[in-house]
């Protein structure tokens, strides 16, 4: 046991899951000239894998000309078009003169959940800033904060690409589970996968030994109605019909089903052996009672 407790806290330590920095590494140069641009503040919320989505929030930080007179103003009208999944998904618009307040934007995600926990969902969108008045295109540097837990993203952006006079910057984001979660998954799996193999062998002995009993008929239907409760447990359990379940989870418990309705059976047609000797029993003391009145009369 202390091993395992040691070996559980240097997972930890190693995958870095207390680290309170939500910041996402960005590959890729954003090269800024002059004190004239934007910061495009990008902070992701959620990773949906059923709907295939990823949701963020955008918040421009101005800078140079473009900060207003009060705090948390800009003071140009800005227009940001989010380009994911082949079409414009989002239109962030903010007037001139006004509070910037975060907005949500939605990014369509590639890959789902059919390989838990080892999905490696992406997205791949563009981002474009521009004055909503004369369409000039304004500069601006990405930043990216993840706050969707469990999961670990990284980012990469290409090189800039100008359409219609305004530059657009393509962007790759990569996610993962991180490390602890995987791990929690494969001792759930671990923990699945013996207690079928302590199934199958204590059954088998029961049969050789001939003491098969109806505790084993019980304990079988407490292990089958475990596994999908393990199943939930797991961390960021997706819904069923992942490969996991195609290769674990379905097998074990096809597997202790089937010893539970043979063994049931056979306790069944064992213990109602001295109810069918009995039938029997008296088949024959009716038999021969009228074999005897036959041979009287």
């Amino acid at each position: 046991m202390a091993i395992v407790l040691v070996a559980y806290y240097v997972v930890i330590a190693l995958t870095g899951t207390l680290n309170a920095s939500t910041t996402v590494t960005i590959e890729g140069q954003q090269s800024v000239d002059g004190e004239d641009y934007l910061t495009l503040q990008m902070k992701t919320s959620d990773v949906d894998l059923t709907n295939r989505v990823l949701q963020a929030t955008v918040l421009p930080i101005p800078h140079g000309e473009f900060v207003g007179e009060r705090a948390g103003e800009m003071s140009k009208n800005l227009r940001i078009e989010i380009v994911s999944g082949g079409q414009t998904t989002s239109v962030v618009t903010y007037p001139g003169e006004s509070i910037v307040d975060p907005t949500t934007v939605v990014l369509a995600l590639d890959r789902g959940d059919t390989f838990y926990p080892w999905d490696r969902p992406f997205s791949d969108f563009r981002v474009s800033v521009s004055d909503d008045e004369t369409g000039e295109d304004v500069p601006f540097e990405l930043t990216i904060e993840n706050s969707a837990r469990p999961w670990v993203l990284t980012a990469t952006v290409g090189e800039p690409e100008t359409v219609d006079g305004v530059s657009v910057l393509p962007v790759t984001l990569d996610g993962s589970r991180d490390a602890l979660s995987v791990t929690l998954v494969v001792f759930y799996l671990l923990a699945i996968l013996l207690t079928t193999l302590m199934a199958v062998v204590t059954i088998g002995s029961a049969i050789l030994k001939k003491k098969l009993e109806f505790a084993n008929v019980i304990w079988l239907s407490a292990t089958m109605l475990s596994f999908p409760a393990l199943r939930s447990a797991m961390p960021g359990a997706p819904p069923i019909g992942t490969a996991l379940d195609f290769i674990v989870l379905f097998p074990c418990i096809c597997i202790v089903a089937a010893m539970l309705v043979w063994t049931g059976a056979h306790l069944l047609w064992r213990e109602s052996k001295d109810l069918r000797r009995r039938d029997l029993d008296d088949d024959e003391a009716a038999a021969a009672a009228a074999a005897t009145s036959a041979a009287d009369s």
